[in-house]
């Protein structure tokens, strides 16, 4: 898959998608919207399919400045993560051991480059009002690519009032059918992540 669908931030009916609706820089309204979100703990659920079409499920809490949990359940299998300052944690079914530092450092270094401020490394464009699951968003996309005979695009939904994110989806430009990829934000209050051992 290319670049501009697989670029990070180092970082259900659609109706009335249309672009250039609204005003807005949309990358640095991208950037601030993720960079809104590292304000306060937030959980990010991400839904895949592997190319055997294996559904996978992916949760990440994460409490700034240091704390991260993930549970990855993948078919049968689930393994569960805790990061907290320089140490980590990890459970495959047997309970808890804590990671060699190696390791260790490869959550670390995830939670800091998730912690980091946003940059938008491709290029957005505004698109009107976006109603996705029934509730309106502002919404923002990649230039659509054919990628394996689809046509897909990365598109970002903000909440218009919290200006967070909400989702982060790669799908066609349109959001029909099963997208590829899709990441769903919220921000629980009572996000607590201890240390497990």
């Amino acid at each position: 898959m290319r670049k501009i669908l697989l670029a990070t931030m180092s970082v259900a009916a659609v109706a009335a998608m249309s672009p250039g609706a609204f005003a807005c820089d949309a990358k640095a309204d991208v950037e601030a919207a993720f960079n809104e979100q590292h304000k306060a703990p937030w959980r990010t659920e991400i839904v895949s399919k592997s190319d055997t079409g294996v559904v996978q499920t992916q949760q990440f809490d994460f409490l700034p400045p240091d704390r991260i949990y993930r549970k990855v359940t993948s078919g049968e299998e689930k393994t569960e993560t805790v990061g907290i300052g320089q140490t980590a944690w990890t459970n495959e079914g047997a309970g808890w051991q804590e990671m060699k530092k190696g390791v260790a450092d490869l959550v670390v270094n995830h939670l800091k480059s998730t912690l980091a401020p946003a940059k938008v490394s491709v290029e957005f464009k505004c698109l009107d009002k976006v109603t996705y699951d029934g509730k309106s968003y502002l919404g923002y996309q990649t230039v659509p690519e054919e990628v394996e005979g689809k046509t897909l695009a990365r598109t970002i939904l903000v909440d218009p009032e919290t200006k967070r994110p909400v989702f982060n989806i790669i799908s066609p430009p349109d959001l029909s059918g099963e997208p590829l990829m899709r990441e769903a934000y919220s921000y629980p209050a009572d996000i607590n992540i201890e240390k497990p051992m």
